[in-house]
């Protein structure tokens, strides 16, 4: 009887050993969630775990619409240089006296071309009573018809490329000398006549 007794008192024991344990464990586990509790910005709380579930899934919907702008950012890219490949934005101007007769530069070429080097030579020669302008295609870089060294300077100035060596002159052959006049022929010999004293 007396052992019965102790083993159902150990028994009580035991239960109310592992009743406090389970109740501190409670306690313990309800201050670990306030703890976790965070507090929105419009006043309402949420726990911790929730909260950078929340978080991680709005960074990566923040990353996929960073990558989807990249992505329409190099396309557009794409689109703007094909565009402007096929423009014309780049220029080089040169200045110069075509006649000797007329100074200040008033004389110019200008180059007209887009990144395929393809555009125009448009050059305008000023003289003193009239003024010529003329235009030069270009085709990717080559000219239909041959450039004046200072279109090709200005081609140059155009592309960034260093202008060709200027071509050398051909020698200009020396002038014939002038032939002196003939004198007129009648078939008759001039003859000197001597002096009388009736010339006196």
């Amino acid at each position: 009887m007396e052992g019965t007794l102790l083993v159902a008192v150990a028994a009580g024991a035991g239960a109310v050993l592992a009743l406090a344990g389970v109740l501190a464990l409670w306690i313990a586990f309800r201050r670990l969630r306030a703890a976790q509790q965070v507090l929105l910005p419009d006043g309402a709380s949420a726990g911790l775990i929730d909260r950078q579930a929340s978080l991680q899934r709005a960074v990566t919907r923040v990353e996929q619409g960073l990558s989807d702008l990249q992505s329409l950012v190099e396309r557009q890219g794409e689109v703007t240089e094909r565009s402007l490949a096929t423009s014309l934005r780049f220029q080089g101007l040169v200045r110069y006296d075509a006649y000797r007769d007329m100074g200040g530069s008033q004389s110019w070429s200008i180059a007209l071309i887009d990144g395929n080097g393809t555009g125009a030579v448009v050059t305008c020669l000023h003289a003193r009573d009239h003024a010529r302008m003329y235009m030069k295609e270009l085709e990717e870089g080559t000219p239909s018809q041959r450039l004046s060294p200072e279109e090709e300077k200005a081609v140059a100035l155009a592309t960034g490329r260093p202008a060709r060596p200027p071509r050398p002159e051909a020698p200009v052959p020396p002038a014939p000398a002038p032939e002196a006049p003939a004198e007129p022929t009648t078939g008759e010999i001039p003859v000197a006549r001597p002096t009388t004293d009736d010339d006196a």
